[in-house]
């Protein structure tokens, strides 16, 4: 199961108030701020991403978003192997 979405973590958009016809639908962006919940929609975050068309048609760098229009990207896993690690596979 997936984690929570959080503060700092990196989604893609994958709805809107629009639904399928939401222009930012496929940007990427980075959570910032929880901004409260509502009544329909649930939480909503405040997000940081280039060109992302706010809920009055203007274009900047934040928008909102419903918890469901993100689809959390997980962050790589880690593939180095720390100092002991290389010592118990040798």
């Amino acid at each position: 199961m997936q984690e929570p979405i959080k503060k700092d973590d990196m989604c893609v958009v994958i709805g809107g108030a629009l639904g399928p016809e939401s222009p930012n639908k496929g940007k990427i962006v980075t959570v910032r701020q929880l901004k409260g919940e509502h009544s329909e929609f649930g939480k909503i975050w405040k997000c940081e991403g280039r060109e992302l068309v706010t809920e009055l048609g203007c274009l900047g760098m934040f928008a909102d978003f419903a918890s469901s229009w993100l689809k959390k990207i997980e962050p790589p896993k880690n593939t180095k192997l720390t100092e002991k690690e290389k010592e118990l596979v040798d």
